[in-house]
């Protein structure tokens, strides 16, 4: 395949909310540039995109796919992703890639949780973005009523650059407002129109407004504007551009991928106005691991964005803390193969096979990048689930599968649950674990037992405790003997666990005094009175007495450990659980429902804002085990369009009437 320049690259995710029709246009774009003979479509499970026998199944992305297309000699490399907020990790980390952003919206469906929050994260990572209105074809009408509602939602600086072009089959084509002509869009060819009389005014009305903030863009332009004079569609494509670029302006285009109306001029946008990749190479190899697939014959195959200076096959690299890998053949993944080449310069998109590398990686020469990708907007796995293998004997090998499939997922996470030493599988939803144990099951053919999680309380001493840990322990010949005296003292809440030495005169030798800490430690992690592991406290050793024979560092670390338990008898323990911060887009008219919500679920409400005229978020504080079922239910209360985002903050006291009964649960 021919190698392309820095400056003849665009790369460019293609976002959107769910049903909006992303693969769909990725299809029409990959057909009418050339590189496909005939669109598949998702019912089929046919398509360029949606490949892995979960996207098949349940008829939608799950997975980051990157395509590239040539259109007037410039490599797009294009990058379908979920419209499912649930895989929000795996978008945010394509748009990391990205040098622009195309929004995908259906014309009948606007009013959407995910559009807002996509324009959010497009907003963090400072994108160049454009919107695509699809399905016009259903009612071309509709499309002033669509740009009215996209202003109060997202910005009004968003610029139809086209309108919808009715004929009376229906959607015919296009009307170019820089151009100021009407095109029919008939196969592989547009046909230049007049633009109809009934259409003249609201024509000439857009394009005014358009031209207003196009010129603002450009000091002489706005002078020739002003003065009278008439602008080529070219110079004022220029501006635009400039605009775009500095994401002033959101230019949009409309047209229906089924139909393929309005596709070659959406082509012919991406390339004038997405800009190429920054100018930031370094002298070194450096590229970021942005997604990952798996196929049966390849193996691993790991798609990565260049951000240093042009590689060549057979580089050395590595990411912080990892061994080095050779990157071997570099292929480019066109619609229908993987193609070699021999050089990947900076900015382009390049899949490599067999890398261990996991997603969201940097890999540098001698893995010296600084630090891996932090994505821009929270996407820490909230929701968890807790598995185990249905046969014991595939235990090991159920780990060793799960951490794969997690390497080539930022949306997930993985530990072991405390109490159970289950594996604890974190997600951003439970469709997103679902499919993630669809996937596991699939590729390891192990069977899989799902349990609810365990709430991770905690817990921490009521008031300070002075006690003495004696161990004595002689059974012939040498003994155990040690004595710690301690003071513990309850601190603020996730301050986690301090301990001082305040010994003096050798009453304990010092080589002894880390068994103590030691001892106290592993008391701790046993859990308190109600059996839960305690924190958030001080402990203060400040006397003691040893044998010069019979002491040992065992016996001291039980005198450490006796001396906690003493302790605890005498302060009592305050259970402690884990607070979500929760932060849930609803519509105004379901703010109500929702703040009742949480107030049941001993939720605190710390802010609510109005980010539009329709959308309201709510933040606010609420217990992990009261929010087990808060994503079906506000799915319910909102009829699907409300979202949120959560993430453990902080702990604090459970109140003593529910403490009681974990009491009576754990005596």
């Amino acid at each position: 395949m021919k190698e392309y320049s820095t400056d003849k690259l665009r790369t460019i995710v293609l976002v959107g909310p769910p049903g909006a029709g992303k693969t769909s246009l990725l299809e029409a774009l990959c057909h009418r540039s050339g590189a496909i003979s005939s669109k598949g479509r998702v019912e089929d499970g046919n398509t360029v995109s949606d490949r892995t026998s979960e996207e098949i199944h349940h008829g939608y992305s799950i997975d980051p796919t990157t395509i590239c297309i040539i259109h007037e000699d410039v490599k797009l490399n294009l990058i379908d992703t979920p419209g499912s907020s649930e895989f929000l990790a795996s978008t945010a980390l394509a748009m990391e890639a990205a040098d622009g952003a195309l929004i995908v919206i259906d014309s009948q469906s606007v009013m959407n949780p995910e559009l807002v929050l996509l324009w959010n994260l497009i907003n963090d990572y400072q994108l160049p973005r454009m919107i695509f209105v699809n399905k016009c074809e259903r009612d071309p009408e509709t499309f002033a009523k669509t740009v009215d509602r996209l202003h109060e939602t997202l910005s009004e600086h968003i610029d139809p650059l086209e309108l919808p072009l009715p004929t009376a089959n229906g959607l015919g084509g296009v009307i170019d407002l820089l151009a100021n002509r009407g095109f029919l869009d008939a196969g592989a060819t547009d046909s230049e129109v007049g633009i109809p009389d009934d259409l003249a005014v609201d024509e000439q009305s857009a394009r005014d407004v358009l031209l207003d903030e196009i010129v603002q863009e450009d000091d002489a332009i706005m002078e020739r504007y002003l003065s009278g004079e008439e602008l080529g569609p070219e110079e004022l494509s220029s501006a635009l551009a400039l605009g775009v670029r500095a994401t002033h302006l959101t230019p949009l285009l409309c047209g229906s991928a089924t139909s393929d109306v309005g596709i070659h001029h959406l082509l012919d946008a991406m390339v004038a106005l997405i800009p190429a990749p920054k100018e930031t190479r370094g002298a070194d190899p450096m590229a970021l691991v942005v997604s990952a697939t798996h196929d049966q014959y390849l193996g691993r195959l790991a798609v990565l964005k260049n951000l240093g200076s042009p590689l060549r096959p057979d580089a050395l690299v590595a990411s912080i803390n990892a061994s080095e890998e050779r990157l071997h053949q570099l292929l480019i993944p066109t619609p229908t193969e993987l193609a070699p080449v021999t050089m990947i310069d900076h900015g382009d998109i390049f899949v490599v096979a067999k890398l261990h590398a996991a997603v969201g990686s940097i890999l540098s020469k001698g893995g010296s990048a600084s630090a891996n990708i932090n994505l821009h907007r929270t996407v820490t796995p909230s929701f968890a689930i807790s598995l185990n293998a249905a046969n014991p004997k595939d235990e090991e090998r159920l780990a060793t599968n799960l951490f794969k499939v997690v390497s080539d997922d930022p949306g997930l996470e993985i530990e072991r649950e405390v109490g159970t030493h289950r594996l604890l599988l974190k997600g951003l939803g439970t469709n997103h674990l679902g499919i993630t144990m669809e996937r596991v099951q699939r590729r390891s053919q192990i069977m899989l037992q799902s349990h609810e999680p365990i709430t991770q309380y905690r817990e921490t001493f009521r008031t300070s405790a002075h006690a003495e840990g004696r161990y004595k322990k002689q059974t012939g010949g040498h003994g155990q003997f040690g004595v710690a005296t301690i003071v513990v003292e309850p601190l603020e809440r996730d301050a986690g666990f301090e301990f001082i030495d305040e010994i003096v005169g050798g009453a304990i030798p010092r080589n002894f005094i880390p068994a103590v800490e030691k001892g106290v430690h592993e008391a701790m992690t046993a859990g308190g009175l109600v059996g839960y592991p305690l924190t958030d406290i001080r402990v203060r050793l400040i006397d003691g007495k040893f044998h010069s024979v019979d002491s040992s560092e065992m016996s001291f670390k039980m005198a450490g450990s006796i001396a906690l338990r003493e302790a605890l008898e005498q302060a009592g323990s305050q259970l402690l659980e884990p607070i979500l911060r929760l932060t849930v887009t609803v519509t105004a008219a379901q703010q109500g429902d929702v703040l009742g919500y949480l107030s049941s679920k001993r939720g605190k409400i710390l802010n609510t804002a109005s980010t539009d005229a329709t959308w309201v978020q709510i933040e606010a504080d609420a217990p992990a085990a009261e929010l087990t079922s808060f994503a079906p239910d506000l799915r319910a209360m909102t009829n699907g369009l409300g979202s949120f985002v959560s993430r453990h903050h902080h702990y604090d006291a459970v109140p003593d009437h529910i403490a009681e009964k974990h009491k009576t649960v754990n005596p």
